[in-house]
């Protein structure tokens, strides 16, 4: 069965106790945060006791770091270390980020090289700790589409590369969101609900349920899989924004 969350990072005023409490008053037993909300390790001893107080599981971290830069690798390399740390202080199994954006001026070759030997440390990395790495495609970054994510998956090679599945940041490039679970449902992990709309005139994120994502499709296809994964509702920067949208998934599956 599939499980449905959301992203806290977007709610800054609220406090890890007042993002979980959230979390259980729209009857959402999961949460997703970012590496960038914790200052120290300490603030995950708030995030866990609030999770136990209401009953709801962490499910995953995510973190946004380029791994397509070599000039950027340490930096890459300090922002891992601290996310799996994070992760492990959270007993959470899944890491997930981005590829982000590749030096200036570089070929794409010379990138692609530079983010297969980034990509399989940080899988590598990863596994060493027992948690999983999951990608994420998405449209501004130098793997944005599924030709690229199977380029990349092939090139590096790795048992704990694994996807954090957004069905539409493919939708928005063109890619088929359920050729993404007919393909790869055994390595997908962990999820994104948000919605877009992609005409010539107007190419852009609208609350859920407002776009062209065919969710009541995807949702079919996850369950027909057994894809009994997270899917967290991501950039939602008020109560109200959270709610709708759960309000929305919730009654797509009571219709499937």
């Amino acid at each position: 069965m599939i499980r449905f969350g959301y992203r806290t990072p977007g709610l800054k005023a609220f406090s890890f106790w007042e993002k979980v409490e959230l979390a259980s008053a729209l009857d959402l037993p999961a949460i997703e945060v970012a590496r960038t909300e914790f200052d120290s390790l300490a603030d995950c001893d708030a995030l866990n006791a609030a999770c136990a107080e209401f009953g709801v599981e962490v499910t995953s971290v995510g973190g946004a770091m380029t791994l397509c830069d070599p000039a950027l690798r340490a930096e890459t390399m300090e922002q891992l270390d601290f996310a799996l740390d994070v992760c492990q202080a959270l007993d959470v199994d899944i890491f997930f980020t981005r590829v982000m954006w590749p030096a200036p001026g570089v070929p794409q070759a010379e990138t692609w090289e530079a983010c297969t030997e980034i990509t399989r440390t940080v899988c590598e990395r990863a596994a060493e700790r027992g948690i999983r790495f999951a990608l994420e495609a998405d449209p501004p970054c130098f793997v944005h589409t599924l030709e690229r994510v199977e380029r990349l998956m092939e090139l590096v090679d790795h048992p704990n590369f694994w996807l954090n599945y957004d069905p539409t940041n493919y939708y928005v490039v063109g890619s088929d969101p359920l050729l993404v679970i007919e393909r790869y449902a055994d390595r997908i992990i962990n999820g994104h609900v948000k919605d877009a709309v992609y005409h010539t005139d107007e190419k852009e994120e609208r609350p859920v349920g407002e776009g062209e994502v065919p969710y009541p499709e995807i949702f079919r296809a996850m369950l027909d899989r057994g894809l009994g994964v997270a899917m967290h509702i991501e950039h939602c920067n008020t109560v109200e924004c959270v709610s709708s949208a759960a309000y929305h998934v919730k009654r797509v599956m009571a219709a499937l």
